[in-house]
């Protein structure tokens, strides 16, 4: 027995030593000590600026309206050199301190509030699900002060492997948390960054659920595979520091600007056969682009608006552009102008917003073909296809399910087929589907319509059917002048 307790005794002993050196702690060491500073600062600063309403004081934070700046008490996690890192700082209850350089001793909601009440107010993340693939909100400078050294801007702290260089010193926008469900009420909604891991305040990667994130596109796997602490700026483990959170332009000079583009149907220019389909449909639109109601265009045409971009102040500004198709436009016109818009939809050129009321999402007309290949689908969207006949559209919904049978090394496709005359019929058999699901506790169908639909259907012909699914269903895929594959027959 006294063997055993002695194997026993080292082995922990063993286990904590591990835990010592582990770069996996969810707290730094000195953690306690810094908690108890941070208590003791707060109780002095109530106290210091009690009369003044331009300071707001918080547990962990002083924010400042005159000077436009928030101070936030951070620690150090003393992440190893070299160490993966997806955020710059999580709160003090996240479990996410092996990747994080730093833990705010401040609830991720009361630095939203600090920054608001500098007169900020949070913009967008990223959202694919309501189709914001661009974050976007006021840009702010973040830096790290010590009582020993001169302020470290954040991106200093990091390095990208791919390059050997630091982040690029742009700022991080301020975009705000998701509200979400509680955990423990789901009929309160609550800030996601307060109550869901990994309570990002500032993130590396673009997410809906962080304070501040990164103002370019920084997918999580890239980051993952790629961010990394810069071993010239290794912080000591446990450090107390000051995160200073600054506007980028403290004049209140916006740092983007909205563009809106209208498109729609004129006349063919040329009868000319050795000009191909896809220039005759491009020369064939009338487009207008406007910002702040001015229209910056010379010309009607393409090649005007092109000239327009390319003079924007690129520099300066971040620009987000609305399309709106006209009614009139034809599909296989509006699928040549989403070929050339996925051209310029990118950091340095304009950021594609979500589509506005009645429309879809412009990539909905740059499916490809492989979403047609039904036996490598992860699962399977609605299938609909479209004809027009003398100005009435109708169309053929089609259901899939992958059913396991015993016995069986794949599953096998069934197949379901509903005529819809029109759409308030698409929409009933939606709701039916649903329903159906609901009642046998199955797993919901993915929110996804495939269209088949002629490239001489026009957009307006193709939005009155699809209106009444687009609440539910806004991933739209427009496979334009494609055959819907056939349903295999059913063996006897």
């Amino acid at each position: 027995m006294r063997g055993c307790l002695i194997i026993l005794l080292a082995l922990a002993l063993l286990t904590a030593r591990a835990q010592d050196s582990t770069p996996y702690k969810s707290k730094p060491a000195g953690h306690n000590k810094n908690r108890e500073r941070a208590a003791a600062a707060y109780a002095a600063n109530l106290k210091k600026y009690k009369d003044n309403a331009q300071v707001l004081v918080l547990p962990g934070i002083v924010a400042h309206k005159q000077q436009q700046r928030v101070e936030v008490l951070v620690e150090s996690t003393g992440l190893g050199r070299e160490a993966a890192c997806e955020f710059m700082v999580i709160g003090e209850t996240s479990g996410h301190g092996y990747e994080s350089c730093l833990i705010a001793l401040a609830k991720p909601s009361a630095v939203h509030q600090a920054i608001r009440f500098i007169g900020k107010e949070p913009g967008a993340p990223a959202d694919p699900d309501a189709l914001r693939f661009w974050s976007r909100g006021e840009l702010f400078n973040l830096s790290v002060a010590q009582t020993s050294a001169p302020p470290v801007r954040v991106e200093q702290l990091i390095v990208d492997r791919r390059s050997g260089k630091t982040l690029r010193e742009e700022g991080f926008l301020f975009t705000g948390s998701r509200m979400v469900d509680s955990f423990d009420d789901p009929k309160k909604q609550v800030y996601a960054a307060d109550e869901y891991d990994p309570k990002a305040i500032v993130s590396l990667f673009n997410t809906a659920y962080a304070v501040l994130e990164v103002p370019y596109a920084a997918p999580q796997g890239d980051v993952y595979a790629n961010c990394a602490i810069n071993p010239e700026h290794a912080l000591p483990e446990g450090e107390l520091l000051t995160l200073v959170i600054e506007p980028a332009n403290k004049d209140d000079a916006p740092t983007s600007k909205d563009l809106a583009l209208d498109v729609h149907q004129g006349s063919a220019t040329t009868t000319n056969p050795a000009v191909n389909d896809l220039d005759r449909r491009l020369t064939s639109l009338r487009v207008q682009l406007r910002a702040a109601g001015a229209v910056l265009n010379k010309a009607p045409d393409l090649r005007s608006v092109f000239e327009a971009l390319t003079a924007l102040d690129r520099k300066k500004y971040a620009y987000y552009m609305t399309i709106k198709f006209g009614d009139d436009v034809e599909l296989g016109t509006a699928r040549a102008l989403a070929m050339l818009l996925a051209t310029i939809d990118s950091e340095r050129g304009v950021r594609i917003e979500p589509p506005p009321a009645r429309q879809v999402y412009y990539k909905a007309f740059l499916a490809g073909k492989g979403l047609m290949d039904r036996e490598s689908r992860i699962d399977h969207p609605w299938e609909l296809s479209l004809t027009g006949t003398n100005g009435q559209v109708s169309g053929m919904l089609l259901l899939i399910d992958s059913v396991w049978k015993d016995g069986q090394d794949k599953p096998e496709m069934e197949f379901a087929e509903f005529p819809v005359a029109g759409p308030q019929e698409l929409r009933k058999q939606l709701d039916a589907e649903a329903e159906r699901t609901r009642k046998a506790n199955r797993r919901p169908k993915l929110p996804v319509i495939l269209v088949f639909a002629p490239a001489s259907l026009k957009y307006g012909q193709l939005i009155q059917f699809l209106e009444p699914a687009l609440p539910t269903h806004k991933t739209i895929h427009v496979l334009v002048d494609e055959t819907m594959p056939p349903v295999p027959k059913k063996t006897p």
